[in-house]
């Protein structure tokens, strides 16, 4: 039967593969080598989720203070914004920590800055590794919404977008999404065209930029949506140690109907569950299921 603890094991296995690919000096095994590592959405996810494990959060500040000129401000506020997060008391002492050693500016309010003190134990030797094909795209475009726009477009070559759905993938606003395309057309790496009353883009050059800022890895996970389901799905697990099983298959029943568009869009789809305090095990089996499958185990 599975357990809230497993639950919080796999996501732990994620977070500690995936900072162990960008340096932080871990003994983990590395299961998201051929998967794009999303720095903005990493961040927040540890961030907000620090007490799962201080060690981890630390050693991620760590990690921003040396190499936070490669992650976006903007972005990362869109991702917590999207997530209902911005206001999260841990980011904000997180980024009241990295604001106090690296002047970052990061959106901390009024929060004061943890008690740290850094190991400088992070490296991160290159940028070669498949897995880092979104900040390679960041040294070769600049940290911003076109370089969002390249890692969606390369590690996707077949697909054609809309700019909604463009803004949905980057975690750009559409505006931004927008006026990053025309000069993108205008020098004849994007293309575009009409399709079901919309404009879709997609790359014209896919096999020259490949060969520029690859190697591609040969997943591209959604990150962004799918911790944010983890989220969901850790929230519920916090909560439901001090409730009885009855109770948890209540609330696991309304957490899937008010967010099923949350977890398709990470690929979780959610089980039909049995009635009665049942539902509650049959959800945990579904959830540590999907948690195991993202950290490569």
């Amino acid at each position: 039967m599975a357990t809230v603890s497993e639950l919080r094991e796999h996501v732990l296995e994620t977070l500690w593969s995936q900072w162990h690919e960008l340096g932080i000096a871990a003994v983990v095994p590395r299961r998201h080598q051929n998967d794009v590592i999303d720095p903005e959405a990493l961040i927040a996810f540890t961030a907000t989720h620090g007490g799962l494990d201080p060690r981890l959060r630390d050693e991620s500040i760590d990690w921003v203070i040396r190499y936070g000129y490669l992650v976006s401000k903007a972005r990362l506020k869109n991702v917590l914004t999207d997530w209902g997060s911005l206001e999260s008391s841990e980011f904000r002492e997180y980024a009241a920590t990295v604001n106090a050693k690296a002047g970052l500016g990061w959106p901390a309010g009024r929060a004061r800055a943890l008690a740290f003190r850094s190991r400088a134990r992070s490296y991160l030797e290159d940028l070669a590794r498949p897995a880092l094909l979104a900040l390679r795209i960041r040294a070769v475009f600049g940290v911003g919404a076109r370089a969002e726009l390249m890692r969606v477009l390369v590690s996707r070559p077949q697909a054609a977008m809309t700019a909604a759905e463009l803004s949905a993938e980057t975690s750009y606003r559409k505006r931004n999404v927008l006026n990053e395309l025309e000069p993108l057309k205008f020098a004849g790496v994007v293309r575009s065209f009409r399709a079901i009353n919309a404009d879709r883009f997609s790359l014209s050059k896919a096999d020259q930029l490949a060969g520029l800022v690859g190697p591609v890895p040969q997943r591209a996970t959604r990150w962004t949506h799918t911790f944010r389901a983890l989220g969901l799905l850790l929230d519920l697990a916090r909560r439901a140690t001090r409730r009885s099983d009855l109770q948890n298959a209540i609330d696991a029943l309304r957490l899937l109907d008010e967010n099923r568009e949350v977890f398709v869009a990470a690929g979780m789809y959610p089980p039909p569950l049995p009635a009665g305090e049942t539902a509650w095990h049959a959800f945990l089996e579904w959830s540590v299921g999907h948690a195991r499958a993202v950290s490569g185990i």
